[in-house]
C-alpha cells in the first residue's frame, strides 16, 4: 500500500477509474441481457399467438424487424461504451501523469518540516479516501459480474440465533 500523498492520489484515481469501466461495462451487459430478453419473448408472443391477419410471413417480417432494432440499439450501445471506456482511460491517465509530473517538480519540498508536518496530518484522510474508493471499485465490479451472469461466491452460513442461544444456554448450565 502506497503511503505518500502523491501515490495514495494516483491510487485513488486509478481505483475510481477502473470503478468506472465497471460501470461501463455494466451498461454494455445490461442492455445487450435485455435486448435479448425482451427479443426472445416477442418472438414467443407472436408465435404463441394466432393473431386474425397476421399472417406467418408478416410475423417473420415482424420479428425480423425486431431483430434488426435490436440489432442497432446493441451495436450503438457497444460503440458509446467503447468511447465511454476510451474516454475514462485518457481522463484518468492524464490525471495520474500530471501528479507524476508535480510530484517529481516538487520533490525538493518533501524534506521541509512543514510539509513533513502537513504530510502528517493529511496521510489518515488521504489512506481513508484510497479505502472508499477501493470498496467503490470492488462494488462496481460485483454489480458488474452479477450483470453479467458471472455467479458470486457463496456467502458463509451464518448460524442462527436460536442456535447460538440454545448453546449458550447448554454451556451456561
Amino acid at each position: 500500500m502506497s503511503t505518500t500523498l502523491n501515490s495514495i492520489a494516483i491510487d485513488v484515481v486509478g481505483q475510481y477509474g477502473e470503478a468506472a469501466k465497471h460501470l461501463v461495462q455494466a451498461y454494455r451487459t445490461g442492455t445487450e441481457r435485455a435486448v435479448t430478453g425482451l427479443g426472445g419473448r416477442y418472438e414467443k408472443l407472436l408465435e404463441s399467438r394466432s393473431l386474425p391477419l397476421v399472417t406467418d410471413s408478416v410475423k417473420a417480417g415482424i420479428i425480423g424487424a425486431e431483430q434488426r432494432l435490436s440489432g442497432l440499439v446493441v451495436d450503438t450501445v457497444g460503440r458509446v461504451s467503447d468511447g465511454a471506456g476510451n474516454a475514462v482511460d485518457r481522463v484518468s491517465s492524464r490525471a495520474i501523469e500530471g501528479m507524476q509530473a508535480f510530484g517529481e517538480k516538487t520533490a525538493w519540498a518533501n524534506d521541509l518540516m512543514v510539509v513533513n508536518a502537513l504530510r502528517t496530518i493529511n496521510l489518515p484522510a488521504a489512506k481513508l479516501s484510497l479505502e472508499i474508493a477501493t470498496q467503490i471499485n470492488k462494488a462496481t465490479r460485483s454489480l458488474s459480474e452479477r450483470i453479467a451472469g458471472v455467479p458470486a461466491a457463496p456467502a458463509p452460513k451464518a448460524k442462527s440465533a436460536a442456535k447460538r442461544v440454545r448453546r449458550t444456554a447448554r454451556k451456561a448450565a
